[in-house]
């Protein structure tokens, strides 16, 4: 189940917090808006502009959109207005309150409007989406003072029906794939949606319209804080908006430049932003994007009003997590001793050095000097799949103000490459969610082919550059890869004229296992864990676990061998992915037969 709007903490609804309770128990392949205002205009309905008290949706199953009505339900007949009157509590309903009203009318529109939305299927067909209803009266155990041919007890979702997580989903299926008379005695229609139709869907009901046309793509490769174009204005806007948000997005869609976009946005707020990532390579990335642009900043005051440009500023820190970690049981004084043998460093970096950070943060925030120094108006996540769900919360809690402080946590599970929860933390699934649906980063043949070796599609932009095909290079003996890189790194320099930090060579191994470990050729350089830059004169060698968040013009990918054991080949496609898609123009691959 995803939770991709979640219920507004403020109702005062039972059923709705009732339904929600139940919506969280739902498997994965649910998603769910809660407290959801539909506001559309389609050629057929005009404009729409009505709020649904929750939405799900299921690929297999269709649409359902649900009415939330706690307290006793009942109808009298009016004998003078010659119609039905709803009461609630025994207290007469307005006529917008009609639960038939408000959401019986609402799913002919919306099936419309999803019709024009999705492009025709190769019989000329738009994709149907099955749009139903149900109304749920979390108090009532029976339809009593109901009549059937107001509400048919099939799509009332009562007492008995939120009881049970399975009974709940088996009921939910059985309002989607009800019998129809206006369709011969059949369910209505629905198709599986293809991955661009269900990320049209998605968006629309994350209330981020339709996927972007080529009006909305980025101007070119600078900043994207400075080349965003109306679109990614729009999405930060929207951002700006909650004080909790998460941002999914594929690999190359601009989260970590929304990152620093919103980071900077915020300092100019005069507020101090913390940002954490796993990757200690991203955290200094990210800290020089910064530095560069409050640098330019501050100049530019200088040079016109003649006092200091960086003091109206915010304070943006950031650090990779485990660096976040030992940073404050330094300032807290706690001696963490770093263990000496491999067999223990998993637990330290897992569990001894996240649980000195949450210790050190307790006695910080005591010291009024100390609780303003150490903790933030706004936290930000970047690559939120490393980390584990405890590692979440850890960070969001060097919020000045637990209640009022900005989150925003940005995610891809595609990219996930450890065995972590991070993204399941309630903390995060109950935070409204943003998609970013397409990458920018890769040319098309480099997509292309990472499509065909990983099943794993990431949509281009229309204008999105078709590029160079994919030069695939086989060995037998891995050893032989060292002579084929010192090969293939001549003939890039020689035909493209690259700069050696414009080129990158991520191995799908550690240093430690790469067939490259002990390469002599001093073009190349490995970085390891602990080297926090990349070398600027060099062309890296890096392991695909640490250059997440990260790209190059050119990509080598190299020690790539498809492991033998069925269920590792999951994370290998993951592994795949994140490093195929580091390169921005230009992927040479080497691969064993």
């Amino acid at each position: 189940m995803t939770i991709r709007i979640a219920l507004n903490p403020n109702t005062n609804s039972r059923a709705e917090r009732v339904l929600y309770r139940m919506a969280e128990m739902l498997p994965g392949e649910w998603d769910v808006w809660m407290n959801r205002v539909l506001n559309f205009t389609g050629a057929k309905t005009g404009h729409v502009n009505r709020e649904a008290d929750c939405i799900f949706y299921h690929r297999k199953y269709g649409l359902l959109i649900v009415e939330c009505k706690s307290g006793k339900i009942s109808t009298r007949y009016n004998e003078e207005r010659k119609r039905v009157d709803w009461f609630q509590n025994d207290t007469l309903m307005d006529d917008a309150k009609v639960p038939t009203v408000q959401v019986g009318t609402l799913v002919a529109p919306v099936h419309e409007y999803l019709k024009e939305m999705f492009p025709e299927n190769e019989k000329g067909v738009p994709y149907s989406v099955r749009v139903q209803w149900a109304v749920c009266f979390s108090d009532m155990d029976t339809m009593e003072g109901i009549p059937g041919d107001e509400i048919k007890r099939k799509r009332a979702l009562l007492r008995p029906d939120l009881l049970n997580a399975e009974h709940f989903e088996k009921r939910l299926i059985e309002i989607l794939e009800m019998p129809e008379n206006a369709h011969s005695g059949r369910s209505f229609s629905n198709d599986y949606l293809d991955e661009e139709s269900l990320y049209k869907l998605r968006s629309f009901l994350d209330g981020q319209g339709g996927m972007p046309d080529e009006t909305e793509i980025l101007k070119g490769e600078q900043e994207f804080f400075e080349e965003a174009t109306e679109t990614q204005r729009m999405m930060m806007d929207s951002i700006s908006r909650n004080l909790r948000m998460r941002i999914e997005g594929v690999a190359g869609s601009g989260k970590s430049h929304m990152v620093v976009w919103e980071a900077l946005r915020l300092a100019r707020l005069n507020k101090n932003v913390a940002i954490v990532c796993y990757n200690d390579l991203l955290a200094t990335e990210l800290k020089e994007v910064v530095k560069k642009v409050f640098d330019a900043d501050r100049e530019i005051v200088e040079e016109e009003y003649e006092y200091d440009g960086g003091k109206s500023y915010g304070r943006i820190d950031v650090l990779a997590y485990f660096d976040w970690c030992e940073k404050y049981a330094h300032a807290a004084k706690i001696k963490v001793k770093k263990p000496a043998a491999e067999k223990d460093k998993q637990e330290y970096y897992e569990k001894v050095l996240p649980k000195a950070f949450v210790d050190a943060q307790k006695m910080l925030r005591d010291k009024k000097k100390t609780r303003e120094k150490f903790f933030y108006d706004a936290v930000i996540v970047d690559e939120g799949q490393d980390f584990l769900s405890g590692w979440v919360d850890s960070f969001i809690s060097l919020l000045k103000n637990s209640e009022q402080g900005i989150v925003r946590f940005f995610y891809d599970s595609a990219q996930r490459l450890y065995a972590r929860d991070g993204i399941y933390n309630p903390q995060v699934t109950a935070m409204p969610v943003m998609v970013l649906n397409r990458g920018f980063r890769c040319t098309r043949k480099i997509l292309e082919w990472v499509y065909k070796n990983t099943n794993i599609r990431i949509t281009p932009f229309k204008n999105t550059k078709t590029g160079s095909p994919v030069k695939e290079f086989y060995y037998s003996d891995p050893a032989d890869q060292v002579a084929m890189l010192s090969t293939r790194l001549d003939e890039i320099l020689e035909k493209f004229k690259f700069k050696p930090s414009e080129i990158l060579v991520v191995s799908m191994r550690s240093k430690a296992s790469s067939a490259l470990k002990n390469i002599k050729d001093e073009r190349f350089v490995w970085n390891a864990n602990g080297d926090k830059t990349l070398v600027e004169d060099k062309v890296n060698i890096v392991s695909a676990f640490r250059i997440k968040g990260l790209d190059a013009t050119a990509v080598i990918l190299v020690d790539l061998e498809e492991p033998s054991e069925a269920d590792r080949h999951g994370d290998f496609k993951r592994r795949l992915l994140v490093a195929a898609t580091r390169a921005k123009s230009l992927l040479t691959v080497f691969k064993k037969k």
